[in-house]
């Protein structure tokens, strides 16, 4: 692979572009590699930090150094970052490798020279030797064996590891010292003159029943890659009011719960866990000292039986969810809330406060919106537009919104919904940042699968920040196989996602359907309508146009209705989608005309593919429903050539009986 020396445009100013033809070849050949992005957080004392996030080349996604499968090759790696405009490259280091890295920070003076630890460092070692993306520190790799478990030392700038951690990579080579070496026996001198000897840990094997890792890294509270609040949290105790108990005061217990939650979910190994919550320096260490008398070791065992243990076995059960394995059986764990209390109505009338809108009129901020329709109306489509402008701050259909993270659940038409992504980017000009979407959909009605929802997307938001809405297409795709009928099934998913509003502080878009029999409102239990704070219907209307109407709306008086349609935009190679656009642009394209036979056969169609739950139908369960109604299998295989015809579907006619696909732009 050949590569360019132009500096990548999305590479931060003040740091160092990766120079990828000069990466060793020793470090090449193994496939554990990374890209990063430099994100910039501000610490406690008001001075910016630049963390360096690392990706997955492959796929986009964050990167985790334990997970082999987040990693790609070296020409992956490059690919991902000239492509994708990433910030550098970067290696993880494993128990399998022969490798060891040194990191040392602030290595130059004034003048450019080293300091003298670094100086000793780089002339023992002789190995592959570069600076940091910073240009003020240095890494050198080499191969070799630590005496302990690897050691991170704040205070002096040094660092040295084999495992659990990864390096940026530069390449810019110091000294001419450009190829990976043996570090031999100044290797271990150089870890035990700055560490001191490997001491045996004082918890090693006596934790309860965890088997406690001596080797594993200790990562400092500062180092810990969550968010700073949570951080103050720890230390200070800053935040501890937003954790009550039954009686509305602070809880240093539930406190210490959620701490534990988001260490699991940020990656951080239990050793570090249990070593930071425990250290007497930290405000929040007192939740599990004082239980144990001040003793640490009882206190660790505490918060591993207690605490940590559970929540590590959530999170090892949970985060491999969308990969079809089955939850843990687990009690639902309520979200804290103030106690019970009246509050005078003088006082609730100086508080009010005026309406705050997500898309202005339509949907408001920290709410619960339905959004529903007939199958193939195209109500997927309005609220991909409505996730996308809010991702982007563009306006919707001529209404201003209030720009966020978005979280897209995406239960059905997977196979398109990238083209109609595409499809709005190219329309409207812009690029599409802020907004995730699922790779399946997941069942709502089980607590254990929301509550690994709300553990991702917190996980997530800590970079994209916090989320604005959260899209659940289609209900039924989300409903776990439950009764939609039943008022019971019903309020369990109502109460779901009430939690996902509460907990993250959001708002919840559920696209839904019609029923068959009753168009005006949405199918099944009559709890969704109840509970809702907004409804909306789209409908459609004469010359292909497509209504949405408001049926409720809680705080506000309801809006004129919107009118839209449905723009076809050209892709290239990879076909074509739809955009939403206002009823009154591109008013020559006509809607396909259809007998009212045919309109009855295509509704029957749409719904029976709906029902079967994807995005083909064979024709002999379609003749099958159209006979229960008295049309006869001719007027069903008229009527197919025809929507054919219009370009409205396609028909496999390789296999029997024989396939049917609508076209993206109508599937919803």
């Amino acid at each position: 692979m050949e590569f360019s020396e132009q500096t990548p445009p999305d590479v931060p100013p003040g740091l160092i572009a990766p120079y990828l033809e000069a990466v060793p070849e020793e470090l090449q050949g193994y496939r554990q590699w990374v890209v990063w992005k430099a994100v910039e957080k501000i610490k406690r004392d008001g001075t910016v930090k630049i963390t360096k996030v690392p990706y997955n080349p492959k796929t986009g996604n964050p990167a985790s150094t334990k997970r082999r499968g987040d990693w790609g090759t070296f020409d992956e790696a490059c690919e991902a970052q000239i492509m994708d405009g990433y910030a550098g490259i970067g290696f993880v280091f494993t128990a399998d490798d022969p490798f060891v890295g040194v990191d040392l920070d602030n290595c130059f003076d004034k003048s450019g020279n080293l300091r003298d630890d670094a100086r000793r460092a780089v002339d023992e070692l002789q190995s592959f030797t570069e600076k940091s993306p910073s240009g003020n520190g240095l890494h050198i790799i080499c191969e070799g064996e630590l005496p302990g478990a690897g050691h991170c030392d704040n205070k002096t700038g040094r660092e040295m590891y084999q495992k659990g951690r990864y390096f940026t990579i530069t390449a810019d080579v110091v000294e001419g010292l450009g190829t990976v070496k043996a570090g031999g026996a100044a290797l271990k001198t150089l870890y035990t003159d700055w560490f001191g000897q490997p001491a045996s840990n004082d918890a090693s094997h006596t934790v309860g029943d965890l088997d406690w890792d001596s080797e594993a890294p200790l990562v400092s509270l500062d180092d810990m890659q969550i968010g700073e609040s949570w951080k103050a949290l720890v230390s200070d105790g800053e935040g501890l009011d937003k954790f009550t108990d039954s009686t509305g005061g602070p809880d240093r217990s539930t406190a210490l719960l959620a701490v534990c939650e988001e260490m699991v979910s940020a990656g951080m190994n239990v050793e570090s866990i249990l070593t930071v919550l425990t250290d007497k320096a930290n405000f929040l260490a007192s939740a599990a000292l004082d239980r144990r008398g001040g003793n640490r070791e009882s206190a660790m065992q505490w918060l591993w039986k207690y605490t940590l243990a559970k929540v590590l076995a959530d999170w090892r059960g949970l985060v491999n969810l969308f990969d079809g394995l089955p939850p843990l059986e687990r009690k639902e764990r309520l979200p804290a809330r103030r106690g019970f209390r009246f509050i005078s109505g003088a006082e609730l009338i100086v508080n009010i406060a005026p309406v705050q809108w997500l898309v202005e009129r339509y949907i408001e901020v920290n709410a619960m919106v339905i959004l529903f329709g007939e199958p193939g109306v195209g109500k997927s489509f309005v609220a991909l537009d409505m996730a996308c402008c809010i991702a982007t701050g563009e306006a919707w259909q001529g209404f201003p919104v209030k720009q966020g993270m978005v979280f897209y659940i995406a239960g059905e038409g997977h196979a398109g919904i990238g083209r109609r992504l595409g499809a709005w980017c190219k329309y409207r000009g812009v690029k599409l940042e802020n907004i995730m979407i699922s790779n399946t959909a997941v069942a709502l009605t089980e607590i254990e699968n929301v509550e690994a929802m709300v553990r991702m997307i917190r996980k997530l938001t800590s970079e994209h920040g916090a989320p604005a809405l959260i899209v659940v297409d289609t209900l039924a795709r989300n409903f776990g196989g439950l009764d939609e009928n039943s008022n019971k099934d019903m309020g369990l998913f109502v109460q779901h996602m009430d939690r996902l509003k509460h907990e993250l502080q959001t708002t919840v878009l559920i696209v839904h359907h019609t029923g068959q029999g009753n168009k005006d409102r949405a199918r099944g239990a009559s709890a969704l309508k109840g509970a809702v704070d907004i409804e909306h219907r789209v409908e459609a209307r004469a010359g292909g146009t497509i209504a949405l109407q408001t049926t409720k709306m809680k705080d506000a008086e309801l809006p004129e209705s919107v009118l839209m349609r449905l723009h076809g935009v050209e892709l290239g190679e990879v076909g074509s989608s739809a955009v939403v656009v206002k009823a009154d642009e591109f008013v020559d394209d006509p809607e396909p005309p259809m007998s009212k036979q045919q309109k009855q056969i295509w509704e029957i169609m749409v719904h029976a593919m709906d029902d079967a739950g994807g995005e083909v139908l064979d024709n002999k369960a379609l003749v099958e429903r159209c006979e229960t109604q008295r049309i006869s299998r001719a007027r069903v295989t008229e009527a197919l050539k025809h929507f054919e015809a219009q370009d409205l579907i396609t028909v496999d006619r390789k296999n029997r009986p024989l396939l049917i696909r609508l076209k993206d732009p109508v599937l919803d």
